[in-house]
């Protein structure tokens, strides 16, 4: 998990800009600390529940043979963005039913008591 803390409203706006780059270009082609080039397909999910918006991100590549796939979560909470992040690998020749139930999802219990624990820190900062 990262959090952000951005000025009035920068929160929104920086959420809305990835959103809007997701829908735009649902791939992104990017170089490796190897130096290797890696073709990523990127797909928005149903948004998460906590927060006061977010958005659930897939992304997934394949190299030499392994498939990669992460489940990102961005989730608002006033001013500050919580970016939550869970990867699984595991051999393309897998058949489909299998890489099915290893795919990564984001445990939505897990996400939401890291919001709580962000809200309660906002709250008690504002009342200090």
């Amino acid at each position: 998990m990262a959090l952000t803390s951005y000025p009035a409203g920068g929160a929104k706006r920086v959420l809305a800009a990835v959103e809007k780059s997701l829908q735009d270009c649902p791939s992104v082609v990017y170089k490796t600390v190897l130096g290797n080039s890696l073709h990523a397909k990127l797909s928005l999910g149903e948004p998460l529940e906590p927060g006061d918006e977010s958005l659930r991100v897939n992304m997934g590549f394949s190299s030499k043979g392994i498939d990669n796939h992460t489940a990102y979560g961005l989730v608002r909470i006033g001013d500050v963005l919580a970016v939550f992040k869970f990867n699984e690998t595991f051999g393309s020749t897998l058949p489909k039913q299998k890489k099915a139930a290893l795919m990564p999802v984001l445990p939505e219990y897990l996400v939401a008591r890291q919001v709580k624990k962000v809200e309660a820190a906002l709250q008690a900062a504002s009342t200090s």
